[in-house]
């Protein structure tokens, strides 16, 4: 073999060889939009929107691994603090502490609403509570003596009135505090129970309970299994004044057009700091196809999907 040959050989091998003892790509750090994996946390409340949401997106792109970790309100908002969280889905955004955070590791956190859902509120069928005003609500929410009993809502009763939330730490419980207390820090009344199925429980068991579960455990009247939940008790009407005429029962049209008046805001707290796979998903649920999702399972999305309807003379 020639000197200048056997020359060109070493060299061609010595290049190739980085490219032969290199590291496979990462899946978790080299992800792109639409494929790698990815790990996302979010308030248990959004676990039935956002299941569906993972199961269409995957389905779309076959190399993208969405990992999403469901856990209470105040869980979320500790673990927004962790370098390796990307996004966050819920019903609170970042406070103080949680920016303050962010502001000193230099990211920044974009919040993309998504949706409306509400807080609802459960009673036992043989009750037959109709309606519920807010001011009521509120003065049983309050913990400590004074509490109004089941006489403040039905003159046959002087039972005292159980709460029962969805979880310690539930998102319920800071929507009503700060909807109803301005955010304030207030003892809210009442028990918790381990999830809505559990709650649903408690409320047939106990016609003394009322329930306050999100909207969105039980808005998808497809869901065969959400169907069985709503057919066990009343979702009872709200008034925001003592006028009980002025009172409307949550669905999507009153969610969305206001008048119900327990809603609240959900939204993907993006900490990303590339445009990587936590990007894409957030992108598709609040784009076109994962607001038809939202439209679908009984929410008021953020934004309206657009319907084409062709009119054709006969």
């Amino acid at each position: 073999m020639k000197a200048d040959t056997c020359a060109a050989f070493v060299l061609a091998a010595a290049l190739l060889l980085p490219a032969c003892s290199g590291k496979a790509p990462d899946p978790y750090t080299d992800d792109k939009p639409t494929s790698g994996r990815v790990v996302l946390i979010a308030d248990q409340g959004m676990r039935p929107m956002l299941e569906r949401q993972e199961q269409v997106f995957e389905s779309f792109y076959a190399k993208a691994d969405v990992d999403i970790r469901y856990m209470n309100a105040a869980e979320l908002m500790r673990a927004l603090m962790d370098d390796t969280v990307r996004c966050a889905f819920g019903s609170v955004l970042p406070g103080g502490d949680q920016e303050a955070w962010l502001k000193g590791r230099q990211r920044v956190a974009r919040i993309i609403p998504l949706c409306t859902d509400a807080v609802v509120v459960l009673a036992n069928k043989q009750r037959d509570l109709q309606a519920l005003a807010l001011p009521t609500l509120k003065a049983l929410l309050r913990a400590g003596e004074g509490r109004p009993t089941w006489a403040a809502i039905d003159s046959g009763s002087t039972a005292q009135v159980s709460l029962v939330f969805d979880g310690a730490g539930s998102g319920v419980a800071r929507t009503l505090a700060d909807s109803l207390f301005g955010g304030q820090a207030v003892t809210l009344s009442g028990r918790t129970e381990a999830d809505v199925a559990a709650v649903v429980a408690r409320v047939v068991a106990d016609p003394n309970s009322l329930g306050l579960v999100p909207f969105a455990s039980l808005s998808d009247l497809d869901d065969p299994a959400m169907r069985a939940l709503r057919g066990q008790v009343d979702l009872v009407a709200l008034s925001p004044t003592a006028d009980l005429a002025a009172a409307v029962k949550p669905s999507q049209g009153t969610l969305a057009d206001g008048r119900y008046p327990l809603r609240r805001r959900l939204y993907a707290v993006l900490t990303e700091p590339k445009s990587g796979l936590g990007t894409g998903f957030v992108s598709f649920v609040a784009g076109h196809k994962g607001q038809r999702i939202i439209l679908k399972q009984g929410l008021a999305p953020q934004q309206v999907p657009a319907r084409d309807v062709e009119i054709v003379q006969p």
